[in-house]
């Protein structure tokens, strides 16, 4: 932006401003509005390798339904009823997770939440561990839609 020369004459309230200064105000007033629509039609032309390969990518990532993401496995037991027993009282002071429980014999896992990175979890896993102490960060293959719908 063009700064206006002002001139203060002394002892008196009037301000006289250059010719210079009211001409770059008024061009200023045009070439703004001008500008900005200038910026706003903005045309990417990419070459024919880049739109092939964006063309591949965009094609095989619509078809993965599942992703290699994170959950955090509150208990692993080899009694079925401390499991379900455990998963009850998950649903009652998180019902607002979903929940999955597996069976690896001899073991019975619960795991909750679906997490894209290990960083998202870490505050949930604070919380969680005053109630289940040896609730550990997983990995698990995860829907897309189900890391969506949890956040």
């Amino acid at each position: 932006m063009t700064p206006a020369l002002v001139e203060v004459v002394k002892n008196t309230n009037i301000v006289m401003v250059h010719r210079q200064s009211l001409l770059s105000f008024v061009f200023m007033a045009i070439a703004i509005p001008i500008s900005l629509t200038a910026y706003a039609q903005v045309t990417v032309k990419a070459e024919a390798g880049v739109k092939s390969i964006m063309k591949q990518y965009t094609s095989v990532n619509a078809q993965t339904f599942m992703i290699r993401a994170w959950r955090i496995q509150a208990i692993t037991t080899n009694d079925r009823s401390t499991m379900e027993e455990a998963l009850e009282a998950l649903k009652e002071m998180y019902p607002e997770s979903n929940y999955k429980w597996e069976h690896n014999p001899p073991y019975y896992q619960v795991r909750l939440g679906a997490f894209e990175k290990k960083s998202d979890l870490e505050a949930f896993l604070v919380k969680l561990k005053e109630d289940f102490p040896a609730a550990i960060p997983v990995q698990d293959d995860i829907e897309k839609t189900e890391i969506i719908r949890y956040q």
